[in-house]
């Protein structure tokens, strides 16, 4: 049994999804060029993620054993949470951020591997989501501000943001004990 405050802390630093599982890395590139976006793509990527911790954590009886049926079991919340998520936040006039991101299925696929029981479900889908919604964030006040540097042509775009993203990964690396 992991106290729930210790599995918080192990998500949003040490377990972050966008920056050490590599889980993401569609909305990091494609919704962190202004923080407006970044927090609306964040926010329905929260709200998904702790639909989808609930939902499994009030149907912990029902997953099934099998594997394969298991993970199929996950990636069918996934996508009801992913669903539901922009008509919570109350996005729905704009359709853009109607997409399945790879954090939310990858979480709840990382859910049925640790097996988690109750409501520790929650907690590691609240910290995940918080690590995510920090993450979006804080790449997209970086990616502002190096839009004033004199970055190489080569580099600009996508490639400086996946290098930032990196270097924020081998950051929160350190922290691993």
């Amino acid at each position: 049994m992991i106290d729930g405050l210790e599995l918080l802390v192990e998500t949003l630093i040490t377990g972050n999804l966008v920056l050490i599982h590599g889980l993401g890395l569609y909305a990091l590139t494609r919704y962190t060029k202004t923080v407006r976006t970044a927090v609306k793509a964040g926010t329905n990527t929260v709200v998904g993620m702790l639909l989808g911790g609930t939902i499994l954590w009030l149907l912990g009886d029902i997953v099934p054993t099998s594997p394969t049926s298991q993970i199929g079991f996950y990636v069918l919340v996934g996508f009801i949470a992913a669903a539901t998520a922009p008509h919570l936040t109350r996005q729905d006039a704009s359709p853009e951020y109607h997409v399945v991101d790879t954090a939310l299925i990858g979480l709840l696929l990382i859910m049925a591997q640790r097996n988690f029981p109750g409501v520790e479900n929650l907690w590691f889908a609240m910290g995940s989501s918080l690590g995510y919604f920090i993450v979006l964030i804080v790449v997209a006040t970086i990616r502002q501000r190096l839009e004033l540097a004199p970055i190489p042509k080569a580099f600009r775009g996508t490639p400086i943001v996946l290098i930032t993203a990196g270097l924020l990964g081998i950051a929160l690396l350190g922290f691993w004990l």
